[in-house]
């Protein structure tokens, strides 16, 4: 259990930690008065209270000395500035033959850590392939489980034998993507990756698999966070979403780069410098939204 103590002496009564906590651990009598723990036990270590007190004034036992950094602010971009590196990001799929740095990965995933997850289990562990032969590898792996998932998908019988594991509109969705499935291993048979597309690292986002859906949504968090991390680094990336539907039926991945038993491929995400860059970008469709409650 965490300790957790407010120093009278610094606290300015505003009740910042109160107001911060979602775990209600903290509780303030009065405006006037210093708040108390009351619930140290309820505690998951997300921090809130020691980022938002502005005196410093609440010590925590997960957060000693010299883990806690103040906000540089003039360093924040404004709206526009964060609308447009996320309106800019584009998936690359062409790399120049130029490895990718180690300190740059890290970076990379400096920022994939800090994204947010459920209960602040922080469960999102990485893995960085940029051996050349496991990545050929691992393209292999992934173009036989294509070829092996779109098989059934050819032959009315196999559609209706799938019907009864899968949901109609689950078999529907793949049957569609079945054909570019299939075409994908047959082209990296005969030779030109696109499911990798030869880029130099690759990132595996795993977790314990016991954490089911948020620790599969924690994990695309910290992806999106790497993502546009790489953006700004100069890198180009590509979701590699086949990779991922080969490793959620067939561990012949996670077994090959060491991922844990009890751990599951929840994303992954290729890199390496672009050989192209792009000066525009194209509009989206217009957003879908659906407002309930006045205004």
């Amino acid at each position: 259990m965490a300790e957790i103590r407010i120093d009278a002496s610094l606290c300015k009564t505003c009740g910042s930690c109160v107001l911060a906590c979602c775990r209600g651990v903290f509780v303030q009598d009065e405006k006037s008065t210093v708040p108390r723990v009351t619930t140290p036990e309820m505690c998951f270590g997300c921090g809130q209270c020691v980022a938002v007190c502005p005196q410093g004034a609440v010590s925590h036992s997960l957060y000693p000395e010299g883990t806690v950094t103040p906000v540089q602010r003039e360093k924040l971009p404004d709206y526009d500035g964060v609308l447009e590196l996320i309106r800019s990001r584009r998936s690359r799929r062409r790399f120049r033959d130029k490895p990718v740095e180690r300190e740059v990965v890290e970076k990379v995933l400096d920022a994939a850590r800090f994204a947010p997850s459920g209960h602040n289990e922080q469960a999102t562990e990485f893995v960085v392939i940029r051996d050349p032969g496991v990545l050929q590898e691992i393209g292999s792996i992934t173009a036989k489980g294509l070829s092996r998932q779109a098989m059934p998908f050819k032959y009315a019988i196999g559609r209706a034998i799938m019907r009864f594991m899968m949901d109609a509109r689950g078999v529907e969705y793949v049957a569609e993507l079945a054909p570019e499935m299939a075409g994908l291993a047959t082209m990296y048979d005969e030779g030109t990756d696109l499911i990798l597309n030869e880029a130099p690292a690759l990132v595996l986002f795993c977790a314990d698999s016991a954490g089911g859906n948020f620790a599969n949504v924690g994990a695309n968090l910290g992806l999106q966070n790497a993502y546009l991390a790489a953006e700004a680094l100069g890198l180009g990336c590509f979701y590699a979403g086949f990779v991922v539907l080969v490793s959620d039926r067939d561990d012949s991945i996670a077994k090959l780069v060491g991922v844990p038993e009890t751990h599951k491929i929840y994303g992954a995400l290729a890199m390496g410098y672009p050989r192209v860059t792009f000066r525009n970008w194209p509009e989206r469709e217009p957003m879908r939204v659906t407002w309930v409650g006045a205004d």
